[in-house]
């Protein structure tokens, strides 16, 4: 494919195991100048992120009871419910091309042609009239990037609160009483033939405007593209237990803490004065950072003094310096 040119792919399958491992074979097998748009949706299926603890951020019993897909996802952020009435999008690149603001535009810019004064709002939500249809996430590794999000056009509402818990010290830090009051379908705010148009139909129209926008953002006509061959170990990955639902530790001592770059759980294990295991849950869009802090508390004394003189890798996040200072003051 030329340089510089954009590739999309529209899938029709909707088991989430496949299209994650879809999306991370996409990525790291991304083409130099190639800007690559996956669109896809997944059928009931709660979505937790990379350092997420599922136990805490969604109803386990009541997914496994009614046959839903638990499945997590390589980016860092916060739980999401798919069904048919959401879109999944992920932009793909290597370093160079991949621009989170450039792909955001797209976006907004294919709401408006539809009629729909979407904009930016927080660190990674898309709003229309102050309520949430879209939210993103992110994931990098040496070089390849993706960018991925939802689109909710007509997600049945019962569901998302049925499977998703919110902690309520998220809820007070936007202000808001609940789930349901802090999003929207974007079916609410059609206007014209697609006011009452079906459900698939709005789909095709939102995929539709997307690639139009993004031909006109990359001055390329799209290369349409099926899905590639994906490795089976890669797909066994998404829909194994271990990667799901992650290992948890017995534990002694438990800090929750919302900061302004997301909330963090800690669990450490203890013997005698020493912290022997750890394990940190966050929503955070950063990924990596937790299991480096994990590592370095393993085996640290259990005091302020000693936690304090953790020392973190050059190029660590301010956030991991926060959060060891805040298990630091805990003690």
């Amino acid at each position: 494919m030329k340089q510089g040119g954009l590739r999309v792919i529209r899938t029709d399958n909707t088991d989430p195991y496949v299209n994650l491992a879809t999306e991370e074979y996409l990525t790291m097998t991304a083409e130099e100048g190639v800007m690559t748009l996956f669109l896809w949706q997944n059928a009931h299926t709660v979505v937790i992120g990379r350092n997420q603890n599922p136990w805490r951020e969604c109803s386990v019993e009541a997914i496994k009871r009614d046959g839903i897909f638990l499945a997590r996802r390589m980016s860092g952020g916060g739980a999401v419910y798919h069904d048919m009435g959401n879109l999944n999008f992920t932009f793909i690149a290597r370093d160079g091309l991949f621009d989170i603001s450039r792909q955001t535009e797209v976006i907004l810019r294919a709401c408006r042609k539809l009629g729909i004064d979407a904009e930016k709002t927080g660190r990674n939500d898309l709003t229309v009239d102050g309520r949430k249809f879209s939210g993103h996430a992110y994931y990098s590794s040496h070089s390849y990037n993706y960018h991925h999000g939802t689109i909710m056009i007509d997600v049945k509402s019962d569901d998302l609160t049925k499977y998703l818990n919110v902690p309520e010290s998220k809820l007070r830090s936007k202000g808001v009483e609940s789930v349901r009051s802090r999003v929207t379908n974007l079916r609410e705010h059609f206007t014209g033939p697609l006011s009452g148009a079906a459900l698939p139909d709005l789909v095709r129209a939102m995929q539709d405007a997307m690639i139009e926008v993004a031909e006109e953002e990359y001055g390329s006509a799209a290369e349409y593209a099926g899905l590639p061959k994906v490795p089976q170990e890669l797909m066994d990955k998404y829909a194994s237990e271990e990667w799901r639902l992650g290992t948890r530790i017995p534990f002694e001592k438990e800090l929750v803490h919302r900061f302004g770059w997301g909330e963090a759980q800690v669990q450490l294990s203890m013997k005698g004065e020493y912290i022997k295991d750890c394990r940190i849950y966050s929503d955070s869009l950063e990924t990596e950072v937790f299991g480096t802090i994990e590592g370095l508390l393993r085996g640290c004394r259990y005091d302020a003094a000693s936690i304090c003189a953790l020392e973190l890798p050059e190029g660590a996040p301010e956030s991991a310096r926060e959060l060891l200072q805040c298990i630091a003051d805990s003690v």
